[in-house]
């Protein structure tokens, strides 16, 4: 048992991402992934290494004369 892969995800409609924190094996990650993709399609998730899992939008250049707030509620 090697439970070693998490669930990022990332919003079609207004681009907010997350990672998850549960930890799963590969197989039951991308199970999931599957379930969560079919039920909600306006989010794209995929099951990504932890250790190497920075957040989809981490990976992505912050475009020019924007500003990104976070809410917390």
């Amino acid at each position: 048992m090697n439970k070693n892969y998490v669930i990022q995800w990332k919003s079609t409609v207004n681009g907010r991402a997350g990672k998850g924190t549960k930890v799963f094996e590969q197989g039951e990650a991308e199970r999931l992934v599957e379930e969560l993709n079919r039920e909600y399609p306006q989010i794209l998730h995929e099951a990504v290494p932890a250790e190497a899992a920075p957040l989809a939008n981490e990976a992505e250049p912050a475009h020019a004369g924007t500003t990104t707030l976070l809410a917390i509620a």
